[in-house]
């Protein structure tokens, strides 16, 4: 989702475990243009929250949101919240998540879980579309040029580190300790330590506070 001052512009991306016919409804019918989740977004909360359904200010959103609540009472969808996580500026990405009409109340989902899960779940978007603007065409020529204009301290850093050393060192920017780091890219404490350690060699640093700052200075 991006938000500018003078609009906001949703893509919807996919349900899952929910019916075709439900997934219909809320792409095709663009209900999620209507979603109170995307209405609350609080622009200083950086690393990623969980906002939970019946939380009072989402509350004043739904009442108004007529279509979105047609919907989740026409296919028993049992909302329980939804994890938003700050990818850019104005760039945000949504996690909803329900539970199924004959499952668990909502009472019964634990939160610390939820929030663990979604979280890993976001940062896993966020490393492919990483891996994946990198991979395009100019991909690293273009985050080259953005580092660039840094200043100094990102002189042909990019150019340095393989694709996955990337994904690393972006992955402890964003604050995640080795063993989330390890989850997330399918790999090894071990590995993530090895790769760290290339990466402070590369770069001539010593600790990841150098490294962030030395590769995406304030970007």
């Amino acid at each position: 989702m991006a938000q500018s001052a003078a609009a906001t512009n949703l893509t919807y991306l996919f349900h899952h475990g929910v019916s075709d016919e439900a997934q219909h409804a809320y792409k095709d019918g663009r209900v999620f243009e209507e979603d109170p989740f995307t209405q609350v977004i609080d622009r200083t909360d950086r690393c990623g929250r969980m906002i939970r359904w019946g939380e009072d200010r989402l509350d004043r959103v739904a009442d108004r949101a007529t279509e979105y609540r047609q919907f989740i009472n026409c296919h028993s969808v049992d909302v329980v919240g939804a994890w938003v996580q700050q990818v850019l500026p104005d760039f945000y990405l949504l996690i909803g998540a329900h539970c199924h009409p004959a499952g668990h109340r909502k009472s019964d989902v634990a939160q610390g879980l939820l929030e663990q899960e979604s979280a890993a779940i976001s940062q896993m978007v966020v490393s492919q579309l990483f891996e994946e603007i990198l991979a395009g065409a100019g991909g690293r020529g273009t985050l080259q040029a953005a580092l660039d204009d840094g200043g100094p301290s990102a002189d042909a850093t990019a150019a340095k580190l393989s694709s996955r050393e990337l994904q690393i060192a972006q992955l402890i920017g964003a604050g995640k300790q080795n063993k989330q780091v390890a989850y997330i890219a399918g790999i090894s404490e071990f590995t993530v330590e090895n790769h760290l350690r290339r990466i402070y060699r590369k770069l001539n640093v010593h600790n990841r506070a150098a490294m962030t700052a030395k590769i995406f200075g304030g970007h």
